[in-house]
């Protein structure tokens, strides 16, 4: 597999774990809401654990639009991979989300009306990002072979912590735009979500050089 194809896989994953998740807990199970968000955290820590084990020498394992942003900025990646790789995360996402409505006999697309727009939710967005790109930072210059573990863990603490349920991922708010479940975000919302998580990406490269 190449590395396009990681990073579009992997974030095809990591949309299906919280989709997936949601339509068995939620709405098959009838589980209700503290059981759901536990066990999609529980399932995308799983997720990202095991997928960046299998593609981090493939692509580096970002799956996540942020990362790359910031490993550009640092110098890590090219402009060329950069956009190819945020293309193929944005690709994968989507086509989660369509798969996993598939799965659960839902509408294929839908257009999310969930408001997460409240200050609260943005400042949750930066602490959630910033922190994911720190641990991401710091340990590439020290301790690689820890990343999948304490990137998994530091997304299963943060759905918990912050009040946006943690989703720290560009690729990930874009496509939650496209399902009206539980754990969609409306247009407006994840517009704000993208610029904070962006800007994170841009303070935590400037701030932890290479």
């Amino acid at each position: 597999m190449n590395k396009y194809a990681a990073e579009f896989y992997g974030t095809f994953l990591l949309l299906v774990s919280i989709l997936g998740t949601f339509h068995l807990s939620s709405t098959v199970l009838g589980a209700p809401d503290h059981i759901t968000v536990l066990l999609i955290a529980l399932a995308v820590a799983a997720t990202l654990f095991s997928n960046i084990n299998i593609f981090i020498k493939v692509s580096g394992a970002h799956f996540n639009p942020a990362i790359s942003f910031m490993m550009f900025i640092k110098g890590n990646l090219n402009l060329n991979d950069c956009l190819l790789y945020i293309l193929m995360q944005i690709s994968g996402g989507v086509l989660g989300v369509i798969v996993s409505h598939i799965m659960f006999g839902a509408d294929i697309l839908s257009v999310s009306e969930i408001d997460r727009s409240p200050s609260t939710l943005l400042l949750a967005e930066l602490i959630a990002t910033s922190g994911l790109l720190i641990v991401i930072a710091m340990l590439e210059k020290s301790s690689p072979e820890k990343i999948p573990s304490c990137v998994a863990l530091f997304i299963l603490a943060a759905t918990f912590f912050t009040s946006s349920t943690c989703f720290a991922n560009p690729a990930v708010t874009f496509a939650r735009i496209f399902t009206d479940s539980g754990v969609g975000i409306d247009i407006y919302s994840a517009f704000n979500f993208l610029i904070v998580q962006f800007v994170a990406a841009l303070v935590v490269a400037k701030t932890i050089k290479s």
